[in-house]
């Protein structure tokens, strides 16, 4: 499945109606808006910015939310499977298993049950209406899970056995996850805080300062200052840059949200320090 599929099926599931492509021209339009009239006429770097940060909701957003979708049904998984392997001992067929999970209390994943109920009945057994599933979830965790199972059926295991096996470890691995993230959060926050305010806070002020001290000492210095500032300003970009790449290696363990969350980061970096520099140039101005 490719990038715009993925896209388009994150979109329908937040909302049937909302048309995908019209979503993108939007983006692209608001994008076009902001450079011609920030960029041009204030900052063509703020403009950017706010360009790329509204494609970036208007993409980031629909796949964030799919992807929040399958982390609740990985942490239902477990639970479902040994529903469904309680429901095989007590001699219980894996169709009346997946039917007393689908009527459940396990959210969405009790809707793709009854998905693989339907896919059953049009002739497909459990083990590749559960593959299927796995691969349009693109989830790790459940391509794992459907491999186990269509292994342990091919060598003529119990299948009530596996899906006990599968749901403790994938308890586990849900569990070493979430001790993670809470292990992390202190030190995210530390990054972000550092990369997106207190950085671009000290920056700005330095930079009000030097621009004060250009309009004193004239055109002279005025060259030399612009440097200085546009060396400030790209900077600040790859600070921010490398805060969402890092809080998002350590809380997640991959880069896949640095994709969502760095333009905004970059964004907030770069007004925080436009703000505060234009205030710092007014304030010793005044005194």
């Amino acid at each position: 499945m490719g990038i715009y599929e993925v896209y388009k099926a994150s979109v329908e599931d937040i909302n049937e109606e909302l048309d995908p492509d019209l979503l993108l021209s939007i983006g692209l339009f608001s994008g076009a808006i902001s450079i011609i009239y920030i960029g041009l006429f204030y900052d063509i770097f703020l403009g950017i910015l706010i360009s790329i940060s509204i494609m970036d909701v208007i993409v980031g957003y629909p796949l964030y939310k799919a992807q929040t979708r399958i982390e609740k049904m990985e942490k239902m998984l477990p639970d479902v499977l040994m529903h469904i392997s309680t429901s095989l001992r007590a001699g219980g067929t894996v169709e009346s298993a997946l039917k007393e999970v689908s009527t459940g209390r396990y959210g969405t994943l009790a809707t793709e049950m009854r998905k693989m109920l339907i896919r059953m009945k049009e002739g497909k057994t459990f083990e590749e209406a559960f593959e299927d599933f796995a691969n349009s979830t693109g989830s790790d965790i459940f391509k794992r899970t459907a491999n186990v199972i269509i292994s342990a059926r091919r060598a003529g295991g119990g299948m009530s056995e596996a899906l006990m096996s599968i749901a403790s470890d994938v308890r586990e691995i849900y569990k070493i996850k979430s001790d993670r993230r809470a292990k992390t959060t202190t030190y995210v926050l530390f990054m972000l805080v550092s990369a997106v305010l207190i950085a671009p806070i000290i920056f700005g002020i330095v930079s009000g300062i030097m621009l004060f001290l250009g309009k004193v000492a004239g055109q002279a210095a005025t060259p030399l200052f612009g440097s200085m500032i546009f060396y400030f300003k790209a900077y600040l970009a790859i600070s921010a840059l490398f805060g969402a790449l890092m809080a998002s290696l350590v809380r997640e363990g991959n880069f896949s949200r640095s994709v969502l969350y760095a333009p905004i980061f970059i964004l907030i970096a770069y007004v925080t320090y436009v703000v505060v520099s234009n205030f710092a140039v007014g304030f010793f101005s005044i005194g």
